[in-house]
């Protein structure tokens, strides 16, 4: 196959290296990203099907389906488009065998089988909430890689919204997996797939097919028409749990199978047989806790009007406020739900990926001087309503609203208020509403998170502050912007003055105000001054025990301490916490490096590697994530590539201190001394108090402790 030649040299910025397989609807290559440290997988259409409408459509049609999903057991898509005549898609390269050629090797252990078909329901659940059914799901269209299983081949996907390529009364799908609507031509929702996964968990359990036939007619005949016995019968072990559960997935009638994946993972979790396993179940969202973890989702904007934006946000931002404040609650930050602002995800996702028992969710629909405003409050498990209202109001009213549905949340989850904390709830944050419109812009503009917004978020918060000199929150925010303007060494240590000024006039006003807290923090650990840092960090972290940032500075800063074992501890609870943290991530390979325990350094490094590819992929114009992607790339080998992500990185921003102390770093590690030397003479103009001491315990700059220049600059280690 390696001999063959592509259609096209190129596709995008992805040059095509070699054939991996061909297929009746396309080939598929081995490609380089020119752009990119990777290799990925490029689709393409033949010649004789690239005039074809259907066969394009189809392509264009698995792209959308399978982009739309962000799952780990799911593969990735980046691209699709037709270039040279050639239709193409570019997916994430899977590596391993398919689950087709892993049973013709042997059987799967009960153990083995169960833990694969709740991966697999897992990744059903995300997909068939996103209004997507895949309709082709069997073992040839399972890649069993390293990290999991990945469901691959979209391109018989049904997707919500979209027109139906096939004429009523075809069939679509591979005989064996098809279900009985499939094979009469019936349309087919989500309850198809879930029959195929049935006939794949036979298979699993029994090593057998529970449908067999010389020709199609006498398959399809079987499927319509009988049974399969019990699998039980074939393996005495696995029970009569487990029986029920294949049987209900393989009913004829669609009506009295399992209606949602969700349902069969409630009973794989339940089943005795399923408890005797090791297996987890797929990362899906964590177990009711004795505190309950909620996420407050971005509320969305039904309305046209740009303002209306700020509205929404407004309604989100005060939600999260006022529940971090419940000490019976653990809510996910500003930071965390930031991501999914525009990113249409189900709750079994946000429960997955932020770790949460419960998800707030709604609306604004703004009409004039009035707004109608839905919430609802799911379970993130399994998306069952908790609870649900509206609310129509005049603008002046949405205080109430936010204060309403505060209790209501409060009460729905069964929290337990104290005085203290029903009062807060029913406090407005100002009582201007031109300052708290100001106040909204400025946050926005901070999380655009460069110079120039933050300089402009800072002169916004002021107008507001002299709208309502009483706004604490404003105080409190202005105290975070120049903060983080020290922290991203945008200034020098004249920032945390600033800072500390206004996180004190916020505590004067609201003495438990978390933004004002976190400030604190900030400031200390621009300072340097540990002594102080970590009784602040554990203030935070009392009030909200999972803040990312928190949790990071807290690590980092025992790491500069001399103790990286308590910050690895401390690292490993972020990054399995919050696994898109990749500058904990970072972090916890160092303090691997400083222990000696390479091997789990070197897992943990190639795995920072893939997500800071994907990091980048997603914000090229993120320096910073480039710069830890060169030194990862630098550790791995790659010198070349890693040479240049630095270069990219200081052409983007060659006066950013943190880019050019990262350039050292991957420099010296490369034994490039004079290079790293220079580049940290740039880096120290603005160099925050928390980095002081850092460079003489960073690994990354270990080649240069007897560097005279560096001992004059760092002192001697």
């Amino acid at each position: 196959m390696s001999d063959a030649r592509p259609p096209v040299e190129a596709v995008s910025h992805y040059r095509l290296l070699e054939l991996l397989g061909r297929g009746a609807m396309g080939e598929v290559w081995l490609a380089e990203d020119t752009q990119l440290p990777r290799k990925v997988a490029v689709k393409v259409l033949p010649a004789h099907l690239a005039e074809d409408r259907e066969a394009v459509d189809r392509l264009l049609r698995e792209a959308r389906a399978a982009a739309s999903v962000d799952h780990p057991a799911v593969v990735t898509v980046y691209e699709a488009g037709i270039q040279q005549g050639v239709p193409f898609l570019v997916m994430q390269r899977v590596e391993g065998e398919t689950l087709e050629q892993r049973l013709g090797r042997s059987s799967m252990t009960l153990d083995e089988g169960i833990e694969l078909v709740t991966q697999i329901a897992d990744a059903l659940a995300e997909v068939h909430a996103l209004g997507i059914v895949h309709r082709d799901l069997k073992p040839s269209n399972i890649v069993l890689s390293p990290r999991g299983p990945k469901i691959l081949d979209f391109g018989l996907a049904g997707v919500k919204g979209t027109m139906k390529l096939t004429t009523p009364g075809s069939a679509l799908g591979t005989p064996l997996y098809m279900s009985p609507e499939q094979i009469r031509g019936l349309p087919a929702d989500n309850r198809a797939d879930l029959w195929a996964l049935g006939v794949l968990f036979y298979e699993l359990l029994t090593g057998r097919r529970p449908f067999t036939g010389d020709s199609l007619e006498t398959l399809s005949y079987q499927i319509l028409n009988h049974p399969p016995p019990p699998p039980s019968t074939l393996r005495p072990e696995v029970g009569t749990d487990l029986d029920f559960m294949v049987g209900k997935l393989l009913r004829k009638d669609p009506a009295h199978r399992y209606v949602r994946a969700e349902d069969l993972l409630a009973d794989l979790a339940s089943c005795e047989a399923c408890r005797a396993t090791s297996a987890p179940v797929a990362e899906g969202p964590a177990a009711p806790a004795a505190t309950p973890r909620l996420a407050v989702l971005y509320f969305e904007v039904m309305s046209p009007e740009s303002d209306d934006a700020f509205l929404a946000a407004g309604l989100t931002e005060d939600l999260i406020v006022d529940l971090t404040r419940v000490r019976g609650l653990v809510v996910a930050s500003r930071a965390d739900v930031l991501p999914y602002r525009d990113r249409p995800v189900p709750p079994r996702t946000l429960g997955r990926e932020l770790g949460v028992d419960f998800v707030l969710m709604g609306s604004v629909r703004r009409a004039g001087l009035r707004a109608r405003i839905s919430a609802q409050l799911v379970r993130a498990s399994d998306g069952h309503l908790l609870w649900g209202e509206r609310y129509d109001r005049t603008l002046e009213d949405l205080f109430d609203v936010q204060a309403e549905v505060s209790k209501r949340i409060v009460e729905a989850l069964e929290v337990a208020l104290n005085p203290a904390e029903r009062e807060m709830l029913e406090r407005a944050p100002t009582r201007s509403s031109e300052a708290y419109g100001l106040y909204l812009k400025a946050q926005a503009l901070i999380d655009e998170d460069n110079r120039l917004s933050n300089f402009a978020a800072e002169e916004l918060l002021r107008r507001a502050l002299e709208l309502d000199s009483d706004f604490a929150l404003a105080h409190a925010v202005l105290g975070e912007c120049y903060a983080w303007r020290g922290h991203r060494w945008w200034a020098g240590l004249e920032a945390s003055d600033q800072a500390e000024a206004c996180a004190k006039r916020a505590l004067e006003l609201e003495p438990d105000l978390f933004e004002a807290q976190l400030v604190i923090a900030m400031v200390h650990r621009l300072r340097g001054n540990r002594e102080a840092l970590v009784p602040a960090l554990e203030r935070v972290l009392a009030m909200n025990p999972e803040h990312a940032e928190a949790l990071y500075w807290m690590g980092w800063s025992y790491m500069a301490m001399g103790k990286p074992a308590h910050g690895a501890d401390i690292l490993e609870r972020v990054v399995k916490r919050h696994p898109e943290h990749y500058m904990a991530r970072s972090h916890l390979v160092s303090a691997y490096e400083m222990l000696g325990r390479e091997e789990e350094a070197r897992v943990l490094l190639t795995q920072n590697c893939d997500q800071l590819v994907d990091v980048v992929r997603k914000q090229p114009a993120n320096s910073h994530a480039r710069t830890l992607l060169g030194i990862a790339l630098v550790e791995l080998g790659e010198r070349e590539a890693g040479v240049r992500e630095i270069q990219r990185a200081l052409a983007m921003t060659p006066e950013d201190g943190r880019i050019r102390y990262n350039a050292a770093c991957a420099y010296a590690q490369m034994g490039m001394a004079d290079e790293a030397i220079a580049e940290l003479r740039g880096a120290l103009r603005n160099i925050p108090g928390y980095v002081a001491d850092w460079p003489r315990h960073d690994p990354d700059l270990a080649s240069l402790r007897d560097h005279p220049e560096f001992m004059r600059l760092f002192g001697k280690v």
